[in-house]
């Protein structure tokens, strides 16, 4: 049996609780989107129609809803762990999510931007160079996407376009990391780590690299 009192033993409870909060941050992300994800399944098997629309109205609400004031959640949540230690975050992250509803006007504005660009990747499907020029916008978007609900969560600079213009290749990182680890639990089906470590991973990585505040070690 291993001693929980001795030198590796606390490690091993460290790592532990540190996993066990990546656990409950993302967990709670992917409870709250969980409709949305199979709203947008749903969404990408449809060909452009009346269908399509009314199933991106919907996706729309709930990216306004649920996605983006769960992901500047998930970063606020990243700040308490990084400042008081490991614990469960369930009930703090929820508190958060609702707490950012306050940001309704930019919740909503991102979410607008993000439907005109489903539709523009889904009208240049196929045609390489206008869907290359939508690709590269559409990445820029999910830069503004990390910097604004980072700046969100935790006020770190004095604005959004200040954090944009200090730390560009951060967010270009972040950006990558978040599509490497969603994507690649998607295409290869990986449910359990979509629900364990998906997103809230990519937001410890981002919350790292973009200098959030860091006041106790896990």
């Amino acid at each position: 049996m291993i001693n929980l009192k001795s030198k590796n033993g606390q490690k091993l409870m460290a790592s532990g609780n540190w996993l066990w909060s990546l656990f409950t941050i993302n967990f709670s992300f992917f409870i709250l989107n969980f409709s949305l994800i199979l709203t947008a399944i749903v969404l990408f098997n449809l060909k452009l129609s009346v269908m399509f629309y009314m199933m991106l109205f919907i996706l729309w609400l709930m990216f306004s809803v649920f996605t983006m004031p769960g992901l500047t959640a998930s970063f606020a949540t990243v700040q308490e762990w990084q400042v008081n230690g490991s614990v469960s975050f369930f009930k703090y992250f929820f508190k958060k999510w609702f707490d950012f509803q306050k940001n309704y006007r930019i919740n909503f504005g991102l979410g607008l931007v993000a439907s005109i660009f489903i539709v523009l990747n889904k009208i240049t499907f196929g045609n390489t160079q206008w869907h290359t020029v939508v690709l590269t916008f559409t990445f820029v978007y999910f830069m503004v996407l990390v910097a604004t609900n980072f700046q969100l969560a935790t006020h770190k600079f004095n604005n959004i376009l200040t954090l944009l213009v200090s730390k560009p290749l951060p967010i270009i990182v972040s950006v990558i990391v978040f599509l490497i680890l969603i994507l690649m639990n998607f295409v290869l089906q990986l449910a359990f780590l979509s629900a364990v470590c998906s997103v809230s991973l990519a937001t410890y990585i981002s919350y790292r690299l973009l200098g959030g505040q860091i006041a106790k070690k896990d």
